[in-house]
């Protein structure tokens, strides 16, 4: 008989995966996960990741009453290539979903950016980063998406690292036929609130080296066009260029 492990995401997130032992016991949200969601069985195998790049194969010793595991492999997953995705605020509740699908598509950060005609309110960090968590197990990532809090765009642009490729999503920009990702290096993309940029934030984006990118021949919710950018940089070789 196949074990559930055998067909959904078994992806344990151990951030404190370095400190381990060889044999250890699991404790807390994980250890419930493993033991009644994926209903582990002792012999069998699962991976966890710290997030930060690290992952190990992990053997089922115990799974009732305690979660006890035994390391086995371990790798590191080198990141070459990152893609900030810096976003005005959607309508409604879509920042939630926004976050899931930018974890699963494996954006290194998340910038929500309070503009002069939308800000975000309600952010609650803790319930953001177990969102996080899901999109990471679900992708079976080793690098989990970090969430930053709300930032006004101007202060955001001041602090903004130098270099990398900059692109933001409008509909008169460039297409993506014309514009192929970026496959290694640093690159951020710049979306605005669902009632879109003011004219002087779009001065200062230009300025500040954005180059306008059209993800589709329709205009698109926020939400939709960051997803639409994470999915364009994802798709990108990274053995090319």
């Amino acid at each position: 008989m196949r074990s559930p492990a055998d067909g959904s995401p078994s992806l344990l997130y151990l951030p404190q995966l370095a400190a381990l032992t060889t044999e250890f016991t699991l404790e807390g949200d994980e250890a419930h996960y493993l033991a009644r969601v994926v209903r582990a069985r002792p012999g069998e195998r699962v991976q966890a990741t710290d997030g930060l790049g690290s992952r190990v194969t992990l053997e089922v010793i115990e799974s009732r009453p305690e979660v006890r595991l035994r390391r086995l492999a371990f790798e590191h997953c080198p990141l070459t290539r990152t893609l900030t995705l810096a976003v005005g605020v959607p309508e409604g509740e879509r920042g939630d979903w926004l976050i899931e699908k930018a974890a699963e598509l494996g954006v290194t950060r998340l910038t929500p950016l309070d503009c002069e005609r939308g800000a975000w309110k309600g952010w609650r960090p803790d319930r953001l980063d177990r969102i996080a968590i899901a999109g990471l197990r679900q992708s079976l990532g080793c690098h989990r998406l970090v969430l930053e809090p709300p930032v006004p765009l101007l202060d955001w642009l001041g602090v903004l690292p130098q270099g990398g490729a900059r692109f933001e999503a409008a509909p008169q920009g460039a297409t993506l036929a014309s514009c192929p990702a970026p496959p290694v290096g640093a690159s951020v993309v710049v979306v605005g609130p669902s009632s879109g940029f003011s004219p002087p934030e779009r001065k200062a984006l230009s300025e500040s080296g954005f180059k306008p990118l059209a993800l589709a021949d329709a205009r698109l919710r926020t939400e939709t066009a960051a997803l639409a950018a994470a999915a364009w940089w994802a798709a990108a070789d990274p053995q090319a260029g």
